[in-house]
């Protein structure tokens, strides 16, 4: 199944014959990938940047001269100057030797034409496009059948909405990832000086709390990522990424001397497309759904569309209208127009008035580096949210997940572990992992559980993995080269 946000459609037509079960030669052939990107925005740089970096072989095509050469002076990949719809183009990219096509620019008629050529006319195997409208999502099944290969639309705006609701499911938490459909969760809390994990080592937590399962692969810390060993203490200011099953959470909130007692009241500014999404999934799960928007037409139309939210017509900058809103009453706060400066000053002004929680959406990377200065509790960037869906086409053939945390400096990954893997029938001590590598968790088909080095992964399991930046490539060649 498809996550949400994710449209995949597979063609009949195959002109390039695979095996069923790719051996260990043709995995290790397919380690570097020829990839073509079209589209120099934050998705496609972000992309350029991550595969460029564990040596894949990229080109990007930009039809911005201007910017083309500041791609050229800031990554080392190959550009090409020019429309990614036009054949002479794409002849030019290489792309009749691509093994993948991510076409992420901002207008999704050129991403549709250039996948279309690609799968007609150079066979591309794999293509990645971006479509944010819902009737190109709808008609891409139909349209991907006079072409070849494997074609998965990835909705931005799906994606951000689903990494939202997601973190309103959690209170307090800074960043949430669901993973293996709900069943393993990753949560992130900042702590508190008064926290009862303040100054406590990791070897510490389990004596304190005989009962609750869970690890704490992550720690940030001045801006840092860490993979934490048994001695190392927690301090005030860390965010801690705790990994447990979906029902340990209250458990986690416990321990950490937080409330429990959680019913979401939301405040969403904007009713675009992601706060329209938000809206249904909030009401869908029976919270109070406040939507502020400064359009009377727009909101006369949410009105009708969403009749169990409460829907007023203002500005999410003026003060009185958050107060009549109800931002004293909100538990969280949802800045979700088109605008990222509104969205950060909104967040900004909702928790000076008292709001407990707030988070924006917010795609510049210089206001996603400023925003936690600036007292807003989480951040949810669609653009960036998105690469996470698209690494995982890259990655290899038994990842199935793949999920950044913030700033790229930690990759989770879902690793399918079968009869061949080197992860199966051997206990964790004794594997050569990578350094940088560690394991949050384990799901058989019956139980998922938190492993310790004694323990062997059997066959036809999932392991959650998480690797740093610079050891997530290491990884790659330790699951799939072995």
């Amino acid at each position: 199944m498809s996550p949400a946000g994710v449209t995949r459609c597979v063609s009949r037509r195959s002109p390039r014959a695979l095996p069923l079960a790719p051996s260990r030669e043709m995995i290790r052939a397919e380690m570097s990938k020829q990839i073509v990107i079209i589209g120099a925005g934050v998705v496609g740089m972000t992309c350029a940047r991550r595969l460029s970096a564990d040596g894949h072989d990229v080109v990007m095509i930009e039809r911005d001269g201007e910017k083309s050469r500041e791609i050229l002076d800031r990554l080392d990949i190959q550009v090409v100057t020019g429309n990614g719809c036009a054949l002479p183009i794409l002849k030019e990219a290489r792309l009749d030797s691509a093994d993948l096509l991510l076409a992420v620019t901002d207008s999704d008629e050129v991403n549709m034409i250039a996948s279309l050529i690609a799968g007609a006319s150079f066979d591309v195997p794999t293509k990645v496009i971006r479509l944010r409208h819902q009737d190109y999502l709808e008609n891409l099944p139909d349209l991907t059948r006079i072409w070849s290969g494997q074609t998965h639309a990835i909705n931005p705006d799906q994606v951000a909405a689903r990494r939202i609701l997601s973190l309103i499911h959690v209170p307090e938490a800074v960043d949430v990832a669901e993973l293996l459909g709900g069943r393993v969760l990753v949560a992130a809390f900042r702590i508190a000086a008064d926290s009862p994990l303040a100054g406590k080592t990791l070897r510490e937590l389990p004596k304190m709390f005989p009962r609750y399962r869970f690890l704490i692969p992550v720690l940030y810390r001045a801006g840092k990522a860490l993979l934490p060993g048994g001695e190392t203490a927690i301090e005030p200011g860390d965010i801690a990424y705790f990994s447990s099953e979906p029902e340990s959470i209250i458990n986690i909130l416990r321990m950490m001397g937080r409330d429990v007692d959680h019913r979401p009241r939301l405040l969403i500014g904007g009713g675009g497309n992601i706060g329209r999404l938000i809206a249904r999934g909030s009401l869908e799960r029976g919270h109070s759904t406040t939507i502020l928007h400064r359009n009377r037409q727009e909101a006369e139309k949410l009105a009708v569309e969403l009749p169990d939210a409460f829907v007023i017509h203002g500005n999410i900058l003026d003060e009185e209208m958050l107060a009549e809103a109800g931002i004293e009453r909100t538990s969280t706060f949802i800045a979700a127009t088109n605008d990222q400066e509104t969205n950060l000053l909104s967040a900004v002004l909702a928790k000076r008035m008292g709001c407990p929680r707030t988070i924006p959406l917010v795609d510049n990377a210089t206001y996603l580096a400023v925003a936690e200065g600036m007292g807003v509790d989480a951040v949810v960037s669609p653009r960036l949210a998105s690469v996470s869906e698209i690494l995982r086409f890259v990655r290899g053939t038994h990842f199935e997940e793949v999920a950044s945390l913030p700033h790229e400096a930690v990759e989770i990954s879902v690793v399918e572990v079968d009869q061949t893997s080197p992860l199966a029938n051997r206990p964790l001590r004794e594997l050569a992992l990578p350094e940088g590598v560690i394991f949050a968790a384990v799901a058989t088909p019956d139980r998922v559980f938190v492993p310790g080095g004694d323990d062997v992964i059997p066959p036809g399991s999932r392991a959650v993995v998480f690797a740093l930046a610079e050891a997530s490539e290491k990884l790659v060649s330790f699951v799939e080269d072995a």
